[in-house]
């Protein structure tokens, strides 16, 4: 059996609400009915009882009855003694009497309130009054409720069902939305729409249709990264790739061994190139899919001075003097990673700097944040060359000429991220680049 959809199980629940609501309504309608009948007949036989009262008489161990005493509108009178003989009036129902308590009795097929009121005298027994008015009162009323029942259930059942649909269809329409939406961009074709229902009224439904969008957005945004990565990898496997097929073309067509010997060195040198472009990728893959532990402890003061140590050869060779201010700090997460983003930043100063002229390494620890910066003297960059600085496969003019895969700032983000830290770059045209990295408390020991 097909299962009722959501809106409909709650348009069915608020409508069987309103219904039992309604019940509830006409049943304390009729109590309160009820009530007040009763006690409607109660002050009707008791005023009727003090009227009849003042106009018995009794005098010599007589009692004069007036015949006036049934004048009383919609209300009928009894005279008993006390072994219940009747001395004036019809006797309507059999019930013991019972002083100033009203009680209702039925006599064939109608139905009375009685009340009973003792006459005491000095002389003679007891005499009881019984007065008697008809149910009709209390039953009019609870036909006035059942009359308006009848009418006023199936409105009301309509009035529940519509305006619970409407309130289900209006509350349930970003999920509807939702449904919709998620439906048309499944195979992710188009991940540019949108539910749109920012602009409309603010309970938690449409705060998941605003989440939702925004979730697309970054969707969108990733799905657009990737293909630009895939196009960038493509683009820079392509270049070594048609090399390494033209150098084989060239040596199977020589034989020269020397000639040979040199093809196949260049196809080395090309393979080379193309092993660390695929390790660098898979390395910031397993970076952002948060594959890679954080549980080293990494000194950086001294992992600092070993990469400067290691690189003095290359400074060396374009004449660059690297002057280190360092102080301890430990850093807690990939020391590996940690390295790898040193070695990355300090290399790309020596490689882009000033030949002939100096990089500077600072480093500070103000007891919340431990700060890196890696300055150089080289052409610098300008503010539309900033805003790519850290894209995958992006390189400036002036880096070109020199040899690189174009993601070594893309790894120091990811790792920089990865750490919980931020980096910064600050560049101009002719005044150099200084690149600035900071971990925050949480990650220092």
């Amino acid at each position: 059996m097909r299962r009722l959809s959501v809106k409909v199980r709650v348009t069915l629940w608020y409508a069987a609400l309103m219904v039992l609501f309604c019940v509830l309504l006409v049943v304390l309608m009729m109590a309160a009915a009820e009530r007040t009948a009763r006690a409607f007949c109660q002050e009707t036989l008791e005023n009727a009882a003090a009227v009849i009262l003042e106009e018995l008489e009794y005098a010599d161990g007589e009692l004069e009855i007036d015949a006036d005493i049934d004048d009383t509108p919609n209300v009928y009178a009894s005279l008993f003694e006390a072994d219940g003989r009747l001395l004036y009036g019809r006797r309507r129902v059999e019930l013991p009497f019972e002083d100033g308590e009203l009680r209702r009795a039925s006599s064939g097929t109608h139905d009375w309130y009685v009340l009973d009121k003792r006459l005491t005298y000095s002389d003679r027994p007891d005499v009881w009054l019984r007065l008697y008015t008809s149910a009709d009162v209390a039953a009019s009323a609870y036909a006035s409720v059942r009359h308006f029942s009848l009418w006023i259930f199936p409105l009301l059942t309509l009035l529940a069902l519509a305006g619970g649909y409407l309130l289900t269809a209006r509350a349930f329409l970003p999920v509807k939305r939702m449904a919709q939406l998620a439906a048309s961009i499944a195979d992710g074709s188009d991940l540019s729409r949108r539910i749109g229902l920012q602009n409309g009224a603010r309970d938690e439904l449409y705060a998941l249709a605003g989440t939702f969008d925004a979730m697309l957005e970054r969707l969108e945004h990733s799905f657009e990264r990737e293909r630009q990565f895939t196009s960038d990898v493509a683009h820079e496997l392509r270049t070594p790739m048609n090399a390494i097929a033209t150098q084989a073309e060239f040596a199977l067509s020589r034989a020269d061994v020397q000639e040979k010997d040199g093809a196949l060195m260049r196809i080395l040198a090309k393979n080379e190139e193309m092993s660390a472009l695929v390790h660098q990728l898979l390395l910031l893959a397993r970076m952002e899919s948060g594959q890679l532990p954080q549980e080293d402890t990494c000194a950086v003061e001294a992992t600092l001075s070993e990469i400067v140590e290691d690189l003095q050869p290359v400074a060396q060779e374009r004449e660059i003097r690297l002057e280190q201010t360092l102080c301890p700090a430990n850093v807690r997460g990939n020391r590996a990673m940690l390295t790898r983003a040193f070695v990355n930043l300090i290399d790309n100063a020596i490689r882009y700097g000033h030949e002939g002229g100096v990089v500077r390494l600072r480093m500070a620890n103000d007891g919340e944040s431990v700060t890196v910066e890696v300055e150089d003297d080289g052409p610098g960059m300008d503010a539309a060359s900033l805003e790519h600085i850290f894209d995958r496969f992006w390189r400036g003019d002036s880096a070109r000429s020199t040899p690189g895969t174009g993601i070594g700032l893309a790894v120091v983000r990811s790792v920089v991220n990865m750490h919980g830290g931020q980096i910064r770059v600050e560049s101009a045209v002719g005044k150099g680049t200084r690149f600035t990295v900071q971990f925050p408390l949480e990650k220092i020991f």
